[in-house]
């Protein structure tokens, strides 16, 4: 929403983490899994993705 409103954004992709997450079935998602999906579907589109390099 930061972008929609004029911001520009930017997560630092190294300093930032999740935690496996699981379907209702029991199915495990892993927390690398869960962190590049959400910082793909980010990228672009509402923010910019960088590293702390």
């Amino acid at each position: 929403m930061a972008g929609n409103l004029g911001y520009n954004t930017t997560v630092v992709s190294d300093a930032t983490a999740t935690f496996d997450r699981f379907k209702i079935n029991g199915e495990k998602y892993s927390a690398d899994l869960i962190h590049l999906t959400t910082l793909v579907s980010l990228k672009n589109e509402f923010t910019e993705v960088i590293t702390t390099q």
